[in-house]
């Protein structure tokens, strides 16, 4: 191998343990700031209307409420929502609420990542 070749190969090797470095921390660390970020800012008061698994995206659980709107949720909540509860969640919080006339849940995303 030629040293014009060796050169071209170790450049390559630091641009793609660069780029599946920054793929990996971002992913473990923006996305779950991110999430958060995005469900304090939501207000949310509405009817679930479907619940499904995004089997394209790491079968991510989801909840669908006002016809379009939906959220990510964790799959230990799953069993605790249903289709036609109440969903509830004040801006600026981190907490749902979920009503029928059988259950009152409280679900809170900060508590998934042991923030204070």
């Amino acid at each position: 191998m030629t040293t014009r070749n060796r050169n071209l190969l170790i450049i390559l090797i630091i641009i793609a343990v660069a780029i599946l470095y920054n793929f990996i921390f971002s992913s473990k660390n923006g996305n779950n700031g991110s999430l958060l970020e995005e469900m304090r800012d939501r207000e949310i008061k509405s009817i679930i209307s479907k619940k499904y698994i995004n089997k394209h995206n790491h079968n991510i659980p989801f909840l669908v409420y006002g016809g379009k709107d939906s959220i990510i949720v964790y799959r230990d909540w799953w069993d605790k929502v249903s289709v036609g509860d109440s969903i509830i969640k004040p801006k600026n919080s981190l907490e749902l609420t979920i009503k029928n006339s059988n259950k009152l849940e409280s679900l809170n995303y900060k508590d998934k990542f042991g923030l204070e």
